[in-house]
Parts: structure tokens; C-alpha cells; sequence
């Protein structure tokens, strides 16, 4: 089981018990992951038609936020090797571990506010026409999560049966019904 499963597993549980009773819904650019919008930005680099100023500036952007990602994954790695070995101990303290993910939430929100700001300093070196592009190209990859999120978080039909196979209302028929 990976370490970004599990803090995503305990902060959607948290942002679960602090929403409970809301009609709150998954926001899907909040869903974006830096490192898949890192892997995307190649496609979109080559439709950008960069000079030689902007060249450098991408591959320097495009190099601190992998490095910044590497060191991120790293980090998680050991948090779910500490986290997985603690859990074996016999004076587990869960609010030890709690105290841990916080902190790897806080740094990564951090982290994650840096990566922004790179980029964006990258957006203000392109011209309007290069700028729009990137606009077009995030706006696309907005509407593909929000496309799939409906039928990923739409409820499961099976039929009306449990795993059982038993049908959900098992009682007998009333005669004459």
C-alpha cells in the first residue's frame, strides 16, 4: 500500500467527518496532481512554440518540479515505512502517527503553492497567444475529470442483489401480492 494512499485515504476520511451532513462534491480541479500535470506539460510544451529564453526557463521549471517531486515521493516513502513499522509496535500511539501525515500535508501544501509559483512565473514569460494555449490545454484537462467524474462517482447498480446474491428484500412474498 503506497504512502499517498494512505494520506489520501485518512484526509478524505478527515474532510469526510468534517463535511458529514453537507452536499459537498469532489472538486475536480482540486483533484489535479502536480505530477501528472508535469507529465501533461510535455504534450503541451511542443504546441507552445517556445523561443530560446522561454526553452530555458521551461526546462528550469520543469526540472526543480520533478526534483521537488522526487524529494516529495522520497519523503512519503519513508513517512510510510515509520508509519508501517509503528503500527507493528505494541505501544502504537495513533496520535503520534496523525501528528506525522499533518505534517506531511503541511509540506506538501507548501510545496505545492512553490510548484504554482514556478509555473506561473514560466506563464508571465510567454506571449498572449502561447499564454492562451495554456489556458485552452488546462480548461481541456478540467473537463476530462469533470466528464469522468460523474460515472466514477455515480452509484454502483447490481441489480438489486447483495454479494450474496440474496435479493435485497429476501422476506417471503405476502399471499395474494
Amino acid at each position: 500500500m503506497s504512502s499517498v494512499f494512505i494520506l489520501k485515504s485518512l484526509r478524505a476520511g478527515a474532510l469526510g467527518l468534517a463535511l458529514l451532513g453537507s452536499a459537498a462534491h469532489a472538486t475536480p480541479l482540486m483533484d489535479m496532481r502536480s505530477d501528472d500535470l508535469i507529465m501533461m506539460a510535455a504534450e503541451l510544451k511542443k504546441s507552445l512554440q517556445l523561443n530560446a529564453n522561454q526553452q530555458t526557463l521551461w526546462q528550469q521549471t520543469e526540472s526543480r518540479s520533478k526534483t521537488l517531486l522526487r524529494e516529495r515521493q522520497a519523503r512519503r516513502e519513508r513517512l510510510q515505512a515509520a508509519t508501517r513499522q509503528s503500527l507493528d509496535g505494541k505501544d502504537v500511539e495513533l496520535r503520534e502517527l496523525s501528528s506525522a501525515i499533518d505534517s506531511e500535508a503541511a509540506t506538501a501544501a507548501s510545496e505545492d503553492k512553490q510548484l504554482r509559483e514556478w509555473w506561473l512565473q514560466l506563464n508571465d514569460a510567454l506571449d498572449d497567444s502561447q499564454r492562451r494555449a495554456v489556458a485552452t490545454f488546462l480548461s481541456e484537462q478540467l473537463q476530462r475529470q469533470s466528464d469522468a467524474a460523474p460515472r466514477a462517482a455515480g452509484p454502483k447498480t447490481d441489480g438489486g442483489e447483495h454479494r450474496s446474491g440474496h435479493h435485497r428484500d429476501s422476506r417471503p412474498a405476502r399471499p395474494g401480492s
